[in-house]
């Protein structure tokens, strides 16, 4: 799927969360059982459909962290991890953007609701109200962009994948 004259980024809700334990820290709540095999799916989905991936980075907590690590198994990346996309907002995802070097041409950024949904629906007004667990944004922006210019109005939303409606 990907394009050389494409830039893509895939936007990646963390997998389901496990409340086994209450009281236990958000930042170190595991994933459940829906959540590894969702992991396991659409990580998979994503690598047949012929979309690559050149550099992953998660946020630190524990769940996105561990959906991120299915993706690096499917495509041989380390998880490269920022703090601030814990609980990140649409800047934060942009700024992990201006961030690359032009060698990536495929960034997957792992996080959190509610700012996933709202970079989508910036990208593209009303196109959801919830970006679902382990749903995937895939955006494409024009090569001759540099990472460190672009902007939400440079980026085309070119479609939604979750795990419960994952025909691409």
């Amino acid at each position: 799927m990907n394009s050389n004259l494409k830039k893509y980024v895939y936007i990646i809700r963390h997998a389901k969360s496990s409340w086994a334990q209450p009281l236990m820290s958000d930042h170190n709540r595991p994933l459940n059982e829906r959540g590894f095999r969702d992991a396991t799916f659409m990580s998979g989905l994503l690598l047949s459909n012929g979309f690559k991936i050149d550099k992953i980075v998660s946020s630190t907590a524990n769940r996105a962290k561990t959906t991120a690590s299915y993706f690096s198994k499917v495509y041989n990346r380390e998880v490269n991890l920022e703090k601030k996309l814990y609980h990140g907002e649409p800047d934060d995802f942009m700024e992990i953007m201006y961030e690359q070097p032009e060698d990536v041409k495929a960034l997957a950024i792992f996080g959190h609701n509610p700012g996933i949904t709202y970079f989508a629906n910036m990208i593209k007004p009303a196109v959801t109200d919830n970006i679902p667990t382990c749903g995937i944004v895939i955006c494409t922006v024009n090569t001759d962009i540099p990472w460190e210019n672009i902007s939400i109005q440079d980026m085309y939303l070119e479609q939604i994948l979750i795990p419960k409606k994952p025909v691409p």
